[in-house]
């Protein structure tokens, strides 16, 4: 009966400490709302523009913004939620330090996580502050960690919530065991660093062969394609069709030619921001601002250039 109150008045603690979120606080839900409203819009005066007009372009291009109206402030919020975790992982070695410094002062562990919240630590603040609340509120140490770990929804500090469980059940000398901890965040951080400094002329390699591919195609456009035109209207004028050396072209389709290589672009665009983004950050979302990039470049070279 006992075992059962306290599992009660567990689960009380555990609501009072995480309480839903209303539908209407939930951020990524109204972002994504505003998203698809956005997208939505824009897509359907694309088309409803392109009405008037023979050319496919207003409608293409509409279609693309449209998208992209959608998929920005999506991007936007997970990359907050991304720099949010960067710098949780990045003040960690620093919190360990503090506690580090705490203990050796006297303190016990306990103690100094509470004196650790007081600390300006960027993103990790306000996790520690509720680590210290769930603590001074009588929920058990490991529930308390665990709640920590998920917060912050990092896999550095996960691991770093794990090793302090364990140094605490060990018990032993905990400043030697705080300093092992310190010292293995670091070394996982300074690896990082170096992964992402060496791959990062990889992301101006793809910037390159973009660039290369766009000069080339705006090339064809704006100087083959036109001489194959002049060529057709040659061919017309002088009515021999299809006859002759240069007949072959009178049938060329050159804006469905230009429409592919467009097309050819924006794929090229989605593909290599994405691998920029995962070889430059180790993300994939990290990789949707380099291709909005791509893709506005493409649009203003085939449109404007």
């Amino acid at each position: 009966m006992e075992s059962k109150q306290k599992r009660k008045i567990k689960r009380r603690r555990i609501a009072v400490i995480e309480p839903r979120k209303s539908i209407l606080k939930n951020e990524i839900l109204k972002t994504a709302s505003f998203s698809i409203i956005a997208a939505t819009s824009v897509i359907s005066m694309s088309f409803y523009f392109s009405g008037f007009s023979e050319s496919t372009t207003i409608r293409d291009i509409g279609l693309i913004f449209g998208i992209l109206v959608g998929v920005i402030p999506l991007t936007i919020h997970q990359l907050k939620e991304v720099q949010r975790r960067d710098s949780i992982d990045r003040n960690l070695p620093v919190f360990l330090l503090a506690l580090l410094s705490s203990v050796q002062s006297g303190a016990n562990l306990i103690k100094a996580i509470e004196q650790a919240g007081e600390r300006n630590l960027g993103a990790l603040t306000p996790e520690l502050r509720n680590l210290r609340a769930n603590i001074s509120w009588g929920t058990p140490i490991e529930d308390a960690f665990e709640n920590f770990a998920e917060r912050t929804g990092t896999r550095v500090a996960r691991r770093v919530t794990v090793l302090l469980e364990m140094a605490m059940k060990i018990g032993g000398d905990v400043s030697e065991n705080l300093e092992m901890i310190q010292k293995h965040v670091s070394d996982m951080q300074n690896i990082e660093k170096s992964r992402k400094s060496a791959l990062q002329p990889y992301t101006y390699t793809i910037y390159i062969s973009f660039a290369v591919f766009l000069a080339v195609a705006v090339l064809l456009t704006t100087s083959f394609f036109t001489e194959i035109e002049k060529v057709q209207d040659g061919l017309l004028e002088s009515g021999s069709g299809t006859e002759g050396l240069f007949g072959s072209l009178a049938n060329m389709d050159i804006a469905q030619l230009e429409s592919g290589l467009f097309n050819m672009a924006i794929i090229e665009a989605v593909f290599g921001g994405l691998a920029a983004g995962k070889i430059g950050s180790g993300s994939y979302v990290a990789g949707t601002k380099h291709v909005v990039v791509m893709i506005i470049i493409s649009v203003i070279a085939f449109n404007i250039v």
